[in-house]
């Protein structure tokens, strides 16, 4: 094995738990102090595409979410959504429906524009022309002189989460009771999409790993019911994995919270890793490890209290920790979903450090 692997080979040698140089390092960068750091020149929402390539690809051995800051302000979507974005966030800030009569209206419409959405080969171009571009920032980073990318994996969501999130929990709990069959209608039409999404830009060689996901719970348990999703949602999770596993790419799943009660339904329906891993919701690397011993692991090193609020040394002896946890193979250090502003530069640092081997 070469004294220094490439990033590619790291991840792959990594989801197969085969022998690698170092730990992997996965993870999201939304944090000024870290990304300007690694980069060595301010950010803005100008020069933010390329000034974070640069710190990914000092750091990162896989990424996803890689683009830069946004100018704050308002917009209104196709949707009829309007949007509040903020330097690294954004929230619904109107809707244009306000009861179940005037959601079931917008759903209805949603499922037409979802039907009619092209996913052609024009799509795919596009896809991968920005991965391509994407691969070429992060390789300008690269501290070992190879122009050596960082590994991107693109989201693939079954559909759930953008459901809810535009309806708001409220109305979509509403909507659930009151249209059953709607909201099925409306799951399988977004899954549909994503599929015609999957058949048109899978490229194992650009796209290794896949991210599937819905956010499914919180810190002490589920958003849903287990039996809601076991009939109606892990069936779709499971097409969605297939249709990627039928074209060489492995899945990563990611949902925050505490999965434990769906988590056996996960591997069932044929997940290959599995992040972030709160571990203030008990899903920590060790437990998940012992549980499941195949998966690949990415995550667990708190980004809610240790990292913004502990110190380097603190940080150091978790990391550490956690990688003997997961018996040093098969696992990528990282937070529990993305180093966010409130994370302190010097624990970041640590983290990286511990994985890095040294100083960087």
């Amino acid at each position: 094995m070469p004294t220094t692997l490439t990033k590619r080979e790291r991840v792959m040698r990594t989801v197969r738990f085969e022998e690698t140089d170092r730990v992997p390092c996965y993870d999201i960068l939304e944090n000024d102090a870290v990304i300007e750091h690694y980069a060595g020149e301010p950010l803005t929402p100008q020069n933010g595409r390329r000034v974070k390539g640069f710190a990914i690809g000092r750091v990162l051995d896989m990424t996803r979410m890689p683009y830069g800051p946004l100018t704050p302000g308002r917009h209104r979507r196709d949707d009829g959504l309007v949007i509040q974005q903020e330097r690294w966030t954004g929230w619904i800030v109107e809707r244009p429906f306000h009861d179940v009569s005037t959601l079931k209206a917008w759903v209805q419409t949603e499922i037409r524009r979802a039907e009619a959405a092209l996913r052609d080969r024009a799509f795919a171009d596009q896809v991968h022309d920005e991965v391509r571009d994407l691969q070429r920032l992060f390789a300008r980073g690269d501290p070992t002189g190879r122009d050596d990318p960082t590994v991107l994996v693109l989201e693939s969501g079954v559909g759930l989460t953008e459901m809810y999130w535009t309806a708001g929990m409220e109305l979509f709990s509403y909507l659930l009771a009151d249209a059953p069959d709607l909201v099925d209608a409306w799951l399988e039409a977004r899954l549909q999409l994503e599929l015609r999404r999957v058949a048109a830009i899978a490229d194992p060689q650009l796209i290794p790993i896949a991210l599937t996901y819905d956010d499914l719970a919180y810190k002490t348990g589920l958003l849903f019911s287990p039996r809601w999703l076991r009939r109606l949602w892990l069936p779709r999770l499971r097409r969605l994995v297939d249709a990627w596993h039928s074209r060489d790419t492995l899945c990563l799943f990611h949902s925050d919270g505490n999965l434990w009660t769906i988590l056996d339904d996960l591997v069932d329906a044929g997940i290959d890793g599995l992040n972030p891993l709160e571990v203030l919701a008990g899903m920590s690397v060790k437990a998940v490890r012992q549980r499941h011993p195949h998966l690949f692991l990415t995550g667990g090193i708190d980004v809610s209290q240790l990292l913004p609020f502990g110190e380097p040394e603190e940080v150091r002896a978790v990391c550490r920790q956690t990688i003997a946890d997961a018996n040093g193979r098969g696992y990528f250090l990282g937070s529990t979903t993305e180093l966010h502003w409130d994370v302190k530069l010097e624990n970041a640092i640590a983290m990286f450090e511990t994985a890095h081997g040294g100083i960087l």
